[in-house]
């Protein structure tokens, strides 16, 4: 029996509005991540990091519905996500 369920869900409206994060450094490899995001924004690097490690590092972020399930299964918290700051409006003078 799989861990995760692998079917992935269509990108829904809340897609782009989310900085997801990484530190790579302390990334070690094991795929939850991968294996858990709905929506596919997470990719193996192909360079090792200075562990070792080849590491996850964000490949589509604008895929990014904001579920959150990536940084509460990140045994290493090596993920942080983020709504996007807005930029704000001119002021008039």
């Amino acid at each position: 029996m799989p861990l995760f369920k692998p079917e992935k869900k269509q990108i829904a409206q809340n897609a782009g509005k989310w900085d997801v994060v990484i530190s790579e450094d302390m990334c070690k490899a094991c795929g939850f991540c991968l294996q858990i995001c709905p929506v596919d924004v997470f990719a193996w690097r192909r360079t090792a990091n200075r562990l070792g490690w080849f590491p996850m590092y964000v490949a589509h972020e604008a895929n990014c519905i904001g579920c959150m399930l990536c940084y509460q299964i990140c045994p290493d918290f090596c993920i942080n996500v983020a709504p996007k700051a807005e930029a704000e409006p001119a002021v008039a003078s």
